[in-house]
């Protein structure tokens, strides 16, 4: 069995090995208080496409193929000097790992959310990326999933909400985990933020849909507290998901 690398290290997959990751990169770093801020990303229905369509074709976006899905991956040449590939994993094929909220307990509401998850739309394909700093101790986690219509992507993001919303503290294995709201900037045709403390470590998320496709850029501890990098990364991922999509 393969190794993943980035995949299952965000707010709706395995959670242990968020602690690992971390490790290496400082540990946990205080970070900004306000966790009950409100969300800035936007919430149209789930026909909205994002994706212009030519006269006589369907309005419904095409799902995202495992190379489109692999082209709207961040990579160094969209991030500053000092950055490299950790580790990553391009192929699209999708495992258990990659669908449904894994390992994650908390109280009858938030155990609803979890069984929900793998009642949800499957992943068609799912390719994921690590990077470091190894100079500045920091580290950035970057996801797409391909979903096979904009239902299935747009339930990601519920998925989000809900965990914000039910799953304010909850445990996975010996750590404690907590979700709460992230203010972040909008992107795409819906972006939801969550900021996701597990045992000491921080990770702010940020979930962005662009049609059937979904891009996730997770900044570890305090990665988050740069605006200037957040806002450059949020918008290239959702911008090149959209040329992945129109390509």
């Amino acid at each position: 069995m393969r190794r993943r690398y980035g995949r299952r290290a965000t707010a709706i997959g395995a959670l242990p090995l968020l602690a690992v990751t971390v490790a290496g990169c400082g540990g946990s770093a205080p970070g900004p208080s306000d966790d009950s801020s409100t969300a800035a990303g936007s919430r149209p229905s789930p026909t909205a496409t994002g994706t212009p369509t030519t006269p006589g074709a369907s309005a419904a976006p095409r799902p995202l193929t495992g190379p489109q899905a692999a082209r709207a991956m961040l990579s160094t040449i969209d991030l500053p000097a000092g950055w490299s590939v950790a580790k990553e994993d391009l192929s699209p094929a999708v495992e258990k790992d990659d669908h449904g909220i894994h390992d994650l307990k908390g109280d009858a509401a938030c155990d609803r959310v979890v069984a929900d998850s793998f009642r949800a739309v499957r992943p068609s394909a799912a390719v994921g990326r690590t990077m470091e700093n190894p100079l500045a101790r920091r580290s950035l986690m970057f996801e797409v999933k391909a979903y096979p219509d904009v239902r299935g992507a747009a339930q990601q993001l519920e998925q989000v909400r809900q965990l914000r919303q039910k799953c304010a503290t909850a445990t996975a294995g010996p750590y404690a985990v907590s979700y709460g709201v992230l203010s972040v900037p909008r992107r795409g045709d819906e972006s939801v933020g969550v900021r996701l403390r597990v045992g000491g470590n921080r990770f702010d998320e940020v979930v962005i849909r662009v049609g059937t496709g979904i891009t996730i850029v997770t900044f570890p501890g305090v990665a988050g507290d740069d605006p200037g990098l957040v806002e450059s990364l949020t918008a290239q991922a959702a911008e090149k998901l959209r040329q992945a999509a129109a390509g």
